[in-house]
């Protein structure tokens, strides 16, 4: 009689996170860090070489662990819950004022309140930053809700695409950047709403990109944002 070979079991995974689930959580959490907002379903597929129903499969396993939380309705809205850091990673930290409320509907008209700060990781928070609290609900689509802040890289310049608070005849906006070829375009994430087309006549400044999202509830106190 043949004796069968035993197969010795492998690795077990890292904080109950098999490879493909470690993976998707980096490609998540870089994406956002680099984008300021969720990757899309297909864009995890492509970025791992996988099929989307695969991707699928893994987002809601790490959704079942705890690691994510997804509307399932919207296409970018895969939301990073604390577990997902590893808690032995340690990171610098830098303040980032919050200079007020920005509309993610109709353009409002662009005020400095200093309401606080907040502490933000100095890996996504590079160069001079500032963060507004998002009122409107014109960007829900890419996982911006009214009462969400975002943090702010200061530029001038965008690529088509990004999220950036634009100052439109001194009244400012959250909303997706697009350089057309006689006219820029400020398009809502959300079916509701109309794409703001600039005119050249219009003065129109781009304030900075949004890097990053922060969902928590905050309460003000002694110049600083809280948790």
């Amino acid at each position: 009689m043949t004796k069968q070979k035993r197969i010795k079991p492998g690795p077990k995974p890292k904080n109950g996170l098999t490879d493909a689930q470690q993976d998707t959580l980096m490609v998540i959490q870089k994406y956002q860090q680099a984008h300021g907002m969720s990757p899309t379903v297909r864009e995890i597929a492509e970025v791992r070489g996988i099929k989307s129903a695969s991707a699928i499969e893994v987002i809601q396993q790490l959704e079942n662990k705890g690691y994510l939380k997804r509307d399932k309705g919207k296409a970018r809205a895969i939301e990073m819950l604390e577990r997902s850091v590893p808690v032995n990673q340690v990171t610098q930290v830098v303040p980032v004022e919050v200079l007020g409320k920005v509309s993610a509907g109709h353009p409002i008209l662009a005020l400095e309140e200093h309401m606080g700060e907040f502490l933000v990781d100095s890996g996504v928070a590079r160069g001079h930053c500032f963060a507004l609290e998002i009122t409107g609900d014109s960007m829900v689509d890419a996982g911006i809700n009214d009462g969400d802040f975002v943090i702010v890289r200061t530029q001038e310049t965008a690529l088509n695409g990004e999220v950036v608070i634009a100052l439109l005849d001194d009244e400012a906006t959250c909303k997706t950047f697009y350089r057309r070829t006689s006219h820029i375009e400020l398009k809502p994430e959300n079916e509701a709403y109309q794409v703001i087309k600039v005119s050249p006549e219009q003065s129109f400044k781009i304030l900075g990109k949004v890097i990053a999202i922060r969902k928590m509830e905050v309460k003000y106190a002694n110049g600083r944002c809280k948790q």
